[in-house]
């Protein structure tokens, strides 16, 4: 009997481990330590709280703690943010926004230096954007979300605290594993022993959900009643504060790559649990200072609290993928541009029956598809100049696309009039080849620049390379069948020579630069019937002339 219990208690557990990823659960695990007293515990239930360490692997360390009262006034709510930042030089800032876009996020942004300025605070900046690019300080928070809507820094300041640990065998693998994105050769990383600050801000958003109804469709929304409030996070090691730096100082961009390096991520709050009174116990009044330091004391060693690092709930799940159209549509785009299409249309032209036709259709498909996914590209730069590998290839393949474009016209139209092959023939096929490996190691920057994980980068890379094997296969099975073609007379018996091993099918244009007689501009097909017919009409007038000059 006592067998059978522990087996069946093996396989309710196996089951619990099994569910709990495909639930979220087990990404929202409270890590307390056995050590809080009940008090503290009782605070537990009425706030929220996600950490980052990283501070001896070369990513953002920081943790955020809140909670939310009712507001009876604007029948909103008042939400306090407790935010604490390792720091241990004068570099770089860190920032926690609402929403999952960069556009109409309210964000808090800290910076300043910790080293010679202790006795002055921390610099908190409140800033929004419509769109990605650099945030504005806002100045006048009742003209940007109505009147009830305010935030104010409670309270500000660096403190002491300690020295840098060494780091542990999984951080040190961190490090090692860690890929750096296009513009940072390596993390920077503090030496054991290093002495370490941290920036400590109290802030309070008094009706804070009413920022998403001011003046604009473009803010995202808060909500102290949701059960999975987004939030992000981004962070820059890089940037020098150094002396004194003002609220809307100019910041440079974060890091790339989003968590596992530490330049950006997001985590979804329970909302529901952070309002205070929601636990049985009531909280009358205008918190103080003290109380709210006391209420949002950071637990230690607990990275979530009410926190996950995946949606919560299915309309979390919902908002995440709807969440941030314009970098998904620019990557739908080019992934099925040079992933499918352009390969695609590499295969086609060296195929039979009507592959010209095939050919180019696919061709200027996947040119189209290229054209809007720069086009939204070149919408989310702005009217900023390109920072980035990524942003500067993209626009040198588009380029050489639509020269390459021009190439194949131009092949074409010469290959109707001289049967052969030119210069501009193989311009057009070599660019091309050259445009699509060139777009594939664009696609691999895209998604380390958008923080996709290893896997996904080298599920992608895997299937370039299978892809490329494949395409290079037919086209040296294309080149044997031209050249078993060109052994046996090259002839299709027409007196035609083949291209490829197949006779082209053609786009022909009307050469007088006007309609042709069957009032046709192009004809995207000609059978070889058609070709032969009219080159022996060519023939028959070249002959009359000869006749007439005689």
């Amino acid at each position: 009997m006592a067998r059978l219990t522990s087996l069946l208690g093996a396989l309710l557990l196996s089951v619990s481990l099994f569910t709990q990823p495909l639930l979220g659960a087990s990404t929202t695990t409270t890590t307390t330590t056995t050590t809080d007293n009940n008090n503290n515990n009782n605070n537990n239930n009425n706030k929220v709280q996600y950490c980052q360490t990283g501070l001896t692997s070369g990513a953002a360390d920081f943790c955020l703690s809140l909670f939310s009262l009712p507001n009876t006034t604007t029948a909103s709510h008042d939400i306090y943010f407790h935010l604490t930042i390792t720091r241990w030089n004068a570099n770089g800032w860190t920032a926690i926004g609402t929403g999952q876009t960069m556009a109409g996020a309210l964000m808090f942004i800290v910076y300043g230096d910790p080293v010679n300025g202790t006795e002055k605070e921390p610099v908190v900046s409140v800033r929004t954007v419509e769109g990605h690019r650099q945030p504005q300080l806002i100045d006048d928070f009742r003209t940007v979300a109505g009147k009830g809507f305010d935030v104010q820094v409670l309270a500000s300041s660096w403190k002491e605290a300690g020295t840098v640990p060494p780091a542990s065998k999984e951080e040190q693998g961190k490090v090692k594993a860690k890929r750096h994105d296009d513009h940072d050769e390596h993390p920077i990383i503090p030496a054991a022993g290093t002495k370490t600050y941290i920036a400590d801000v109290l802030l309070a958003c008094y009706s804070c959900s009413l920022w998403s109804s001011g003046s604009g469709s473009w803010r995202t929304s808060i909500s102290a009643t949701s059960a999975s409030q987004p939030f992000l996070w981004a962070w820059n090691d890089r940037q020098d504060f150094s002396g004194t730096f003002p609220r809307d100082a100019h910041l440079k961009m974060h890091r790339h790559h989003g968590s596992e390096t530490g330049g950006y991520g997001f985590f979804w709050a329970d909302m529901t649990r952070s309002i205070l009174g929601s636990s049985g116990s009531n909280y009358l009044g205008k918190p103080t200072v003290d109380d709210l330091l006391k209420i949002l004391a950071i637990v230690p060693d607990t990275n979530l609290l009410g926190t996950s690092t995946k949606p919560l709930s299915a309309s979390g799940w919902l908002d995440k993928v709807t969440a941030n159209p314009l970098p998904k549509t620019h990557a739908f785009f080019m992934t099925v541009a040079f992933l499918i299409l352009f390969p695609l249309g590499v295969i086609l032209i060296r195929s039979s029956g009507n592959a010209f036709q095939k050919h180019w259709l696919v061709q200027a498909l996947a040119s189209i598809f290229t054209l809007a996914g720069a086009g939204v590209g070149l919408y989310m730069t702005g009217r900023h100049i390109p920072s980035t590998v990524h942003q500067w290839l993209g626009l040198a393949v588009t380029f050489l696309l639509v020269v390459q474009v021009i190439l194949g016209w131009r092949h074409h139209v010469d290959f109707l009039r001289i049967r052969r092959r030119t210069w501009i023939s193989h311009g057009h096929i070599w660019l091309g080849r050259w445009a699509v490996v060139a777009g594939w190691v664009n696609v691999v920057l895209g998604l380390l620049l958008s923080g996709h994980s290893r896997v996904d980068v080298w599920g992608v890379g895997i299937f370039m390379g299978m892809e490329a094997v494949v395409v290079a296969w037919w086209v040296w099975r294309a080149a044997q069948r031209k050249a078993i073609a060109g052994e046996n007379g090259g002839q299709n018996g027409k007196g035609t020579t083949m291209e490829d091993g197949e006779v082209e099918s053609h786009a022909l244009m009307a050469r007088n630069g006007g309609a042709g007689a069957d009032g046709e501009y192009f004809r995207l097909s000609m059978s070889e019937d058609d070709l032969s017919s009219s080159e022996d009409e060519e023939e028959g007038k070249r002959g009359d002339g000869v006749r007439g000059g005689r």
